[in-house]
């Protein structure tokens, strides 16, 4: 006790006893929260979660029919000559760790070390590896995933590639997935080339990256459409800006759906992306858009293909000319729709962050509709409607943001159709046009084999549906384009190969709305993680407020501006000589005309000026806020805690 009671020996004790408690917790940590996989217990504190593990992943491990392989391939020289890499190759092997202790059993992974000229290197190559060069020499580095499973489907992941570290998880879920469960299969109807196609002027087209990513998740099967039924091994039916379908093929679709048949609808008023007519005088205008009237009413759904809708808080600034001159300009009628514009807890849209329409129409409810339509996607509400032919060829963006006028009601740009409905064709299947022809050249008088013939034929034919036999469940989008890689990737080459990168989730909107329609899939929640970086967006949404608050009264100056320019005209007197004279009651009516006309134009800049202010008052503002308050709290916080602390100190003295 002699030892304990002097105060330094006590200090060392105290400090041997805190180093073996700390050394026994932590080999007790280690044993009971580590486990035998040997896994690193760690703690999540982003936002989005993007180092944990989804429920839709875990669902996807847990629920594997067949066992996977997986081989990493990941040469030591990329590490060591490129430590960027590190990070990304421990959080890929870390992943793929918790994959195999999750997987009970189903996937097996295997690592390999690619060197030059090497067994692995020859594998790695085997697989479809992408080997990138590192040095002037051209050595070789590999960093990629190669999949199979026992039927000797192959997928593979050529290279992680830096800017896909965000979408690590989705990738190897999807690997894994693709390998472990059975495909779904999704029947398309494409009158834009998702799918790839042949020209004269092009050649071959490739698919859209938009059709690999649906690719990497379902059988594509093209529908014929010169059948009159579609294929029963059809999970869910694709159907792309369909134009000029006959009567046959929407009879198909018609009884598919009300057969319990599932369908994702994509029209489009202004398909850009379609192709054009050439001329002597460059590409010509857009063509006409798409719908689908006859189903649509039958589905108790409004749209308009003529009509395009147009949101100002939503508007992406483009490059545009003037007189000679390229400046960014808002384009009303593309759209960067967040979060806030999409159904907050349909699967489909809940885990997506950004979507890019580019002009878009609307559908809405009709008003004797027996079906429920729910939107998915919406405008916010100052939307305004414009013609459609106002974009179909080289649109003025400069006029059409000058003369948007805001509307008080948000748009439905996607939606979700459910319930019961009728036939589109209540009288039954369509008479073929070929059928018609023959019928009406025939005689009336038919031998009895004939008609035995045609009785057989009738007897063949699945019966008629005039009504649901199940509830709907639809889903709509009035834009086509926005597939199109521009408005939601950008394209980057690594070596040979091109890696797509995500600044939208148009790719995942299009995946979910599959997947929902075929079956519950569990990759439906990963989806939208990694969505692209959330932009500032507070100055820029009270900006638009403010253009939207004023440019009602610019416009009316506007036309009051234009009258007084036509009474001025009209106020003028030709002379025998060509020369304008005026009474002394034009002359004073002039002058009043040119008084109003100078306050008008004076209204007018004092207008802008006050925007100018807003905006720059509100920038300041929000400047303030997120820059310089926090910070000053935090130094006024310092300044008092200091304060306290030398009162104490003075008070202590005061008392020795």
């Amino acid at each position: 006790m002699a030892f304990l009671s002097d105060r330094r020996n006590l200090a060392i004790a105290s400090l041997i006893v805190a180093f073996v408690f700390l050394f026994a917790f932590n080999a007790f940590v280690g044993n009971a929260l580590v486990g035998s996989a040997g896994r690193n217990l760690s703690v999540d504190l982003t936002e989005d979660r993007e180092f944990t593990l989804s429920e839709g992943t875990e669902r996807v491990l847990k629920s594997l029919e067949e066992p996977v392989t997986l081989r990493l391939f990941l040469s030591p020289a990329l590490i060591e000559r490129a430590p960027g890499y590190a990070a990304a190759a421990s959080r890929v092997r870390n992943l793929l760790d918790r994959y195999v202790a999750l997987a009970n059993g189903k996937i097996r992974l295997e690592t390999y070390r690619p060197e030059p000229y090497s067994e692995d290197e020859d594998k790695a190559e085997a697989y479809g590896m992408e080997g990138v060069p590192i040095d002037t020499a051209g050595t070789l580095v590999y960093f990629g995933l190669a999949g199979t499973n026992t039927v000797d489907a192959e997928e593979s992941i050529p290279f992680f590639h830096p800017n896909r570290q965000r979408f690590v998880e989705y990738d190897i879920t999807r690997l894994v997935h693709s390998l472990g469960v059975k495909k779904r299969v999704v029947g398309l109807i494409a009158g834009l080339a998702i799918n790839g196609t042949f020209s004269m002027q092009g050649g071959m087209q490739q698919p859209w990256p938009i059709y690999k990513e649906i690719e990497k998740q379902f059988e594509v099967k093209t529908v014929d459409e010169t059948k009159d039924s579609i294929p029963d091994d059809i999970d869910v039916l694709m159907i792309v800006h369909p134009r000029s379908l006959s009567d046959k093929t929407l009879y198909a679709i018609d009884q598919y759906v009300l057969k319990g048949g599932k369908a994702l609808v994509m029209v489009d008023p202004v398909p850009e992306t379609a192709p054009r007519r050439r001329s002597f005088m460059g590409a010509g205008p857009v063509p006409p858009g798409s719908g689908l009237p006859k189903l649509f009413e039958a589905w108790g759904v409004d749209y308009d293909s003529a009509a395009v809708a147009t949101d100002a808080n939503r508007a992406i600034a483009m490059p545009h000319n003037v007189r000679g001159q390229t400046v960014r300009v808002p384009h009303v009628a593309y759209m960067e729709l967040r979060k806030e514009d999409l159904h907050a807890t349909d699967r489909v849209t809940a885990q997506i962050e950004v979507l890019i329409f580019a002009t878009p129409g609307h559908f809405a409810k009709a008003k004797d509709g027996k079906t429920a339509v729910s939107p998915l996607v919406t405008t916010t509400g100052v939307a305004m409607v414009r013609k459609a032919e106002d974009y179909r060829l080289q649109p003025d963006l400069v006029d059409l943001y000058r003369t948007y006028r805001p509307g008080d009601r948000k748009l439905w740009l996607a939606v979700r159709v459910t319930g019961k409905a009728d036939s589109a064709f209540p009288d039954g299947r369509p008479a073929d046009d070929a059928d018609a022809k023959k019928e009406a050249g025939e005689s009336a008088a038919k031998d009895t084999g004939a008609e035995s013939g045609k009785d057989a034929k009738a007897a063949a034919e699945p019966a008629h549906a005039a009504t649901s036999q199940k509830p709907l469940n639809l889903i709509l989008v009035a834009d086509a384009d926005f597939m199109e890689t521009g408005f939601w990737a950008q394209k980057t080459a690594v070596g040979e190969a091109e890696v797509y990168t995500p600044f939208a989730n148009n790719a995942d909107f299009v995946v979910n709305a599959l997947d929902d329609l075929a079956r519950a899939d569990p990759l439906i929640g990963l989806r939208g993680r990694g969505a692209p970086a959330r932009p500032f967006t507070v100055v820029d949404d009270l900006s638009k407020a403010s253009q939207n608050k004023l440019r009602a009264k610019q416009l009316e100056l506007a036309r009051d501006l234009e009258d007084i320019r036509k009474k001025l005209n009209e106020a003028r007197t030709a002379s025998k000589d060509g020369r304008t004279v005026l009474t002394d009651k034009q002359q004073e009516t002039l002058r009043g005309y040119l008084t109003k006309f100078l306050a008008i134009r004076q209204e007018q800049r004092a207008v802008l000026a006050d925007l100018r202010k807003d905006v720059e008052a509100l920038e300041a503002q929000t400047k303030f806020y997120n820059i310089a308050l926090i910070p000053l709290l935090i130094a006024v916080l310092a300044i008092l805690v200091a304060i306290w602390r030398a009162r104490r100190r003075r008070r202590r003295y005061e008392t020795a």
